[in-house]
């Protein structure tokens, strides 16, 4: 799977590919696309860069929003669960953010620490107006993003996933790029806050007597919108008309003037971990950004900050060789951090949560890509549905058929067994029981068996070979004797064929597990009143591995009424 970063920086576009998945990225390539307008930044040439920069681009897409159009507060609520954060947050800010109304902002948050039943969240706050501009830009280049995430937080995704805070306390992530400073302080592997301080060279160029030279009519030179916007503390920048991002290595800077430089990017620091009340002291420093590809720039920070300070090697963690430069001749590590993170926010890994597509601007483009497959799968579902309704047809019509058959097998057996006795051009006698719509014609035959015995005491009628009773009591006389065998004789009939004439005689073929079966069922028929039984033959099947033998029954000579026999 394939996830595309794009962060539009003030002087730059950078545009991260990362493949894979969870434990086993890879960066697939990192491009840096420098903005030049002739007059200040064109959305023309914003538009022209990101076309170039996003053609090769496969992928979903997420986008970052700088931290310096956003405002940025550390707040507290009174309640943990994420749920009831999410739905009250923007009314918990509105306190916070009094510069403008509420409804004209998208607000989102970080979750940092929970103690004592409450909440403490990094809230930033960005107008709608830039969240709209920056959508429209990607329009044009025929890009909707996924989502929209905060510059320094998506940094912060890339150092995460990367392992970069485990076994730590409170870090800094340090990012000197063009006309930014930008600081994140990072506390227990939580990202608390995000500052980005946008500065002026001009305000920090030493003159010849060492001091910076002012501005008229501005003091400071600083447009901290991060920050608390009564801080306004003089920083660094590039010159208007510069097609170059600032660089701490630019030729045209004198050494003391970067010593300058680096003081008040060291004045800013302080200030923003001074602002922020960590449970324990600051243990690392990550630096970033292209102005922190100067020799030395680390032994300069841990100097004055007494701490460890390194630039991490994003390059060797994703895959490519340590130090690699791309189409551009930009080095990841040092510019890629921002880009990679949203590469990985588009593939789903994201350590923040923090996503600016919200209200009328979230991103719809889910439900149209899912919507052909939808489509498909409803489509797949009816036919589903309606192909188990036609089986269920097809069973309740064969389950009729049989229910039919059986009712015309019952007729005919009716017919067969009880001929007539009084008028022979009638086919059998009128039903008993039941009406024409529902005939019973099992019940007809039993009643009519009770009535024949009770008229002529089983049997009756000038004709010798007249039987006395009925196939069925012949049929259930060897019921009732093989019911009496036990089911471990494994006893089945085969083939049945009954004559219920004194003379005639009933076989019935029949297998068993054992060859003392036959012997068993004929025994149950030594007291039986009605007929008398023996095996006539019996042989063992050698392809079925079961013994087969024919039971033969004949009915007893007539004698006195006895049971059986009423």
């Amino acid at each position: 799977m394939i996830g595309v970063g794009v962060e539009i920086a003030g002087h730059a576009v950078k545009v991260a590919t990362v493949d894979g998945r969870p434990g086993a990225f890879k960066l697939v390539g990192f491009e840096v696309h420098r903005i030049a307008p002739q007059k200040g930044e064109s959305d023309d040439d914003v538009v022209s860069v990101l076309t170039a920069a996003l053609g090769k681009a496969k992928g979903p897409v997420v986008c970052s929003i700088r931290a310096q159009d956003c405002t940025i507060r550390e707040i507290t609520v009174p309640f943990v669960e994420d749920e009831k954060i999410r739905k009250t947050i923007k009314y918990q800010a509105e306190n916070y953010f009094t510069s403008q109304s509420i409804d004209d902002l998208i607000i989102d948050y970080a979750k940092f620490a929970e103690h004592d039943g409450k909440s403490k969240l990094m809230v930033a706050g960005c107008r709608k107006a830039t969240i709209e501009r920056r959508l429209a830009l990607l329009a044009e280049a025929g890009v909707d993003p996924v989502a929209i995430d905060l510059d320094v937080a998506a940094a912060f995704n890339a150092y995460a996933a990367l392992g970069a805070f485990e076994g730590k306390g409170a870090v800094l992530l340090v990012d000197i790029e063009a006309d930014t400073l930008r600081v994140g302080i990072v506390d227990q592997g939580k990202l608390r806050l995000a500052r980005a301080i946008r500065m002026q060279v001009n305000s920090m160029r030493l003159q010849q007597g060492g001091g910076p030279r002012k501005r008229p009519g501005d003091d400071s030179g600083v447009y901290d919108t991060a920050a608390d916007e009564s801080a306004r503390l003089p920083v660094v920048i590039l010159d208007e008309g510069e097609d170059e991002a600032f660089s701490l290595e630019d030729s045209g800077i004198s050494e003391t003037e970067r010593e300058g430089i680096l003081h008040r990017v060291f004045m800013e620091i302080d200030r923003t971990v001074a602002s922020v009340n960590l449970p324990g002291d600051v243990e690392l420093i990550y630096l970033s950004g292209a102005s922190c590809a100067l020799d030395g720039i680390e032994p300069m920070f841990a100097e004055h900050f007494e701490l460890e300070t390194v630039r991490l090697d994003l390059a060797t963690k994703l895959g490519q060789a340590p130090d690699k430069k791309e189409k551009g001749g930009r080095s990841v590590s040092l510019e890629g951090p921002t880009a990679v993170g949203l590469a990985l926010k588009a593939l789903g890994v994201d350590h923040v949560g923090m996503d600016f597509r919200q209200e009328e601007l979230s991103y719809q483009g889910t439900f149209e890509q899912l919507k052909r497959g939808l489509a498909c799968t409803l489509t797949l579902l009816c036919a589903l549905v309606f192909l188990y309704a036609f089986s269920l047809k097809q069973d309740l019509r064969l389950k009729k058929e049989r229910l039919r058959a059986a009712r015309e097998l019952e007729k005919n057996l009716y017919t067969v067994l009880l001929p007539n006795l009084d008028d022979p051009n009638v086919p059998h006698r009128p039903l008993r029981q039941g009406t024409a719509d529902d005939p019973k014609y099992f019940e007809s035959l039993d009643a009519e068996a009770r009535a024949l015995r009770v008229k002529y005491g089983g049997g009756g009628g000038g004709d010798a070979n007249a039987p006395r009773f009925s196939a069925l009591e012949v049929l259930r006389q060897f019921s009732l004797g093989k019911s009496a065998v036990p089911a471990a004789w494994g006893i089945e009939v085969m083939k049945a064929r009954v004559d219920p004439r004194d003379a005639g005689k009933s076989t019935f073929d029949c297998v068993a597990v054992d060859q003392g079966a036959a012997s068993e069922l004929a025994r149950r028929f030594e007291d039986n009143e009605v007929v008398t039984a023996k095996v006539q033959s019996s042989q063992f099947d050698q392809k079925t591995n079961r013994w087969m033998f024919t039971l033969m029954l004949e009915l007893r000579p007539p004698g006195p009424p006895g049971p059986g026999r009423g």
